[in-house]
């Protein structure tokens, strides 16, 4: 079914519960009844937030192929209450989003995505949750944070990665995906000459979410 292109552009401020109080969102569902996609932003200590522009390429290409969406922020961030947690409790953060898309949709089925710090907590989130049908991870940040809690992959895991992040460089991140490939689908794009934040190749990035979903 495709979406409505009116509908296709109603993004709504939401707001919901979350464990360290009221989080801040945008919904947008063009209505087509496809699983919904919680999308996770980068690091809150560093200025991530759901406004992240990675964060909004990801909301547009899922738009665009029809998926609700959830961009939020964790708790400590702009108007969402509680104090950044310095490590994962953010993942409850994540589950708190995923019950509220459910909510909006009626369905237990979700999309999970993150970028950066968002990809490391919503993958540990994603291994919890039974509902979850794929998970899309951008600039994973292999070089600072361990991933040896995915020790499994119930779901396939597509991965865009910059050529020169220096969060997770391509060789680094080559290392994990030969291991997560023993565990389930991954697919992997890297980025041409793209840092950690894809400045100036969204096109690009745009371009490899497309053609790796």
């Amino acid at each position: 079914m495709e979406p409505s292109p009116s509908a296709a552009r109603i993004v709504n401020a939401v707001e919901f519960r979350g464990p360290a109080g009221r989080i801040e969102g945008l919904w947008c569902d063009p209505g087509t009844g496809l699983p919904a996609a919680v999308i996770g932003h980068p690091h809150p200590a560093y200025g991530g937030s759901m406004h992240s522009k990675v964060v909004h390429t990801v909301y547009r290409v899922l738009d665009a192929r029809g998926h609700p969406s959830l961009r939020f922020n964790f708790r400590g961030v702009a108007r969402s209450e509680g104090n950044f947690s310095g490590w994962n409790d953010e993942v409850e953060d994540v589950a708190a989003a995923a019950a509220f898309a459910r909510e909006r949709t009626g369905r237990n089925e979700l999309w999970g995505a993150g970028f950066s710090f968002g990809s490391w907590v919503g993958l540990q989130w994603a291994l919890t949750d039974p509902g979850v049908l794929r998970f899309i991870a951008l600039g994973l940040p292999v070089e600072n944070h361990s991933f040896d809690f995915l020790n499994r992959l119930p779901w396939p895991l597509a991965i865009v990665q910059g050529e020169r992040d220096r969060y997770g460089s391509a060789e680094t991140l080559a290392r994990w995906v030969q291991e997560w490939q023993r565990l389930g689908p991954v697919t992997l794009r890297i980025v041409k000459g793209a840092d950690h934040f894809f400045t100036g190749k969204l096109a690009e990035l745009k371009q490899a979410l497309e053609e790796i979903l």
